[in-house]
């Protein structure tokens, strides 16, 4: 790491108490210690681990501060031990930052192509005419950015991404490996057969947005599809036509949102759960794991289960489920007893 305590002390803006000088050998975590590294403790029992002599320092919740902590090492106090460790993180990891800033001579840009300054593009990306890419993207090999794409400032677009025409990604947004940005929208009329609706729209991805590897996130059929600032969302989801998620909102795993619905600022979709088309869910809503939304969700409500209802209502009915075999048997006993 070859940075010293005091000076991880300052990125992390935590308060040290031990050795200035002292350099640990690297970051773990308290599953898996090193000696010599430096680790982060949420809780008091966590801190108390025995494995935790080998360490170099460990950082802890700045509430422990003039409690009895058996670790004896380094100790840095920080008011939340997890961001403080993430501020060391981002300081030391060389990821991105080895990134030579250059067209690499494989790639295929086209004459019209606006290319930022400190931009890198890796071997095999195709970048169509009349796309736009900001100062300090960096985009790696087998990526195609479509015709008319606006790419903004700092972003990271990762092997295999696809971007499609007309597309608009702000600054800072992230597409982890084969993210698919503007694909068409479901959308057919049946006229004898399956007739394609031509999906005309674009997507539209807002500031610091993050991208899971293989979600794919459907263009408008017209207008757009949008992915509000801060939004996280995670591998393999899907996201339909026309769809509008907010601000600061978390997608997990498996999810889908079918189109034309709108999704509230900080609302969190577990794993799994699925999101009916032409409804709404409001701000700061969460929605349980292989739930199944087919009407409005409230803001600030949690909703289970599939048709989804309640968090209160779901937890009873799961109550009542585990006792219908016992009620079963004792219908059974009653009805043979009484001749039913």
């Amino acid at each position: 790491m070859n940075l010293t305590l005091k000076e991880i002390a300052q990125i992390s803006k935590a308060e040290l108490c031990g050795e200035e000088s002292f350099k640990p050998t690297s970051l773990c975590g308290l599953d898996k210690i090193e000696e010599g590294a430096i680790a982060y403790a949420a809780d008091l029992r966590s801190a108390n681990a025995p494995a935790n002599a080998k360490l170099g320092a460990l950082i802890v919740p700045t509430k422990l501060k003039g409690q009895e902590i058996t670790y004896k090492g380094n100790i840095l106090y920080a008011d939340n031990p997890e961001w403080a460790f993430t501020l060391i993180m981002r300081a030391t990891t060389t990821l991105n930052k080895n990134i030579k800033r250059e067209i690499h001579k494989t790639a295929v840009v086209a004459e019209s192509a606006k290319i930022g300054a400190n931009v890198a593009i890796g071997a095999l990306s195709v970048i169509e005419e009349g796309a736009e890419i900001g100062e300090g993207t960096i985009i790696y090999p087998q990526v195609y950015v479509g015709r008319d794409v606006k790419i903004g400032r700092g972003c990271i677009l990762y092997p295999k991404v696809t971007v499609r025409e007309e597309c608009i990604l702000k600054d800072g947004v992230i597409l982890q490996p084969g993210a698919v940005v503007g694909s068409d929208g479901f959308g057919y009329v049946f006229i004898n057969k399956h007739e394609k609706i031509p999906q005309i729209g674009k997507v539209i991805l807002q500031e610091d947005v993050e991208i899971g590897a293989n979600t794919t996130i459907d263009r408008a059929k017209m207008n757009e599809t949008v992915i509000g600032a801060n939004t996280k969302i995670d591998n393999l989801v899907q996201i339909g036509h026309n769809v509008k998620v907010g601000m600061s909102s978390i997608l997990i795993s498996q999810s889908g949102i079918a189109g034309s619905t709108e999704v509230g600022n900080g609302v969190i979709i577990a794993g799994q759960a699925g999101v009916s088309g032409h409804i709404k869910v409001g701000d700061r809503a969460i929605v349980g794991p292989q739930a199944g939304v087919t009407s409005a969700v409230e803001p600030g409500a949690k909703v289970m289960g599939s048709p989804a209802t309640g968090y209160t209502e779901f937890m009873r009915l799961q109550v009542i489920l585990k006792k219908i075999p016992a009620f079963y048997k004792e219908i059974q006993e009653l009805r043979k007893k009484y001749n039913i």
